[in-house]
């Protein structure tokens, strides 16, 4: 007899411990973990990402599409069409 059986016992109720919500919980707990590590590891990549184009010439950005805007900050092209950036 577990120890919630007992306790029930005593009241005078008998309540059924299901082992499905236990389960769920934890399955649940593990998408919650598993999202959260995604989007963690999803930012730390577009960091990388965005560190490794700011090296970039400002030719170059323009090539594949971004600009150097006057801070020094990066920014994606919005004005042309991606034929007119890349030559066509």
């Amino acid at each position: 007899m577990t120890i919630s059986h007992t306790y029930d016992e005593a009241r005078g109720c008998i309540a059924p411990i299901s082992l499905r919500r236990p389960i769920a919980d934890m399955a649940g707990f593990i998408a919650a973990v598993g999202g959260r590590t995604a989007r963690l590891f999803a930012a730390l990549r577009q960091q990388w990402t965005m560190r490794q184009i700011a090296r970039f010439s400002d030719h170059r950005l323009r090539d594949i599409g971004f600009e150097r805007d006057w801070d020094g900050s990066i920014n994606r092209m919005q004005d042309r069409p991606a034929a007119a950036r890349c030559g066509y």
